[in-house]
């Protein structure tokens, strides 16, 4: 994924990205591509230098999912249901808060849902879920 590639390089982080090439979802490559985007400078900026942040893909069920894992500070469980996609809300300094919110915007906007795990002081989980696609309805 050139997102993945783009962002590591220019933050100088480890990212990792794992899952089989194959899976075809139904989605805008330009939003999903922000939307990642999003996700992994997050989860870049959360978590300690040198720890790899992990992007996996998998089908599950009728969904692709594509889910952006870091072992950083985490989001209190508060701030997850009260604060994170509300536009300018934000736990990092220098923060602008419009990231996640930006994210799940762009993953509706595709038919999809961004769902949210975290711990404090072990890190967020967030999920993309996308329509799965068969190959051959995309071909015709």
């Amino acid at each position: 994924m050139a997102v993945v590639e783009a962002v590591s390089r220019r933050a100088g982080h480890p990212v990792r990205l794992t899952g089989p090439a194959d899976l075809h979802a139904l989605l805008d490559p330009a939003r999903l591509e922000c939307a990642l985007g999003h996700l992994v400078q997050n989860a870049i900026e959360a978590s300690p230098a040198g720890e790899a942040v992990w992007i996996t893909i998998e089908r599950r069920g009728l969904e692709i999912a594509v889910t952006v894992l870091d072992h950083g500070r985490g989001m209190s469980a508060e701030f997850v249901r009260h604060g994170l996609f509300q536009p300018f809300a934000t736990t990092k300094a220098g923060g602008f808060g419009i990231g996640a919110h930006e994210a799940r915007a762009l993953i509706g906007a595709m038919g999809g849902r961004l769902e949210v795990e975290s711990r404090e002081g072990e890190g967020s989980r967030f999920t993309i879920l996308l329509p799965y696609a068969e190959p051959e309805r995309l071909s015709a």
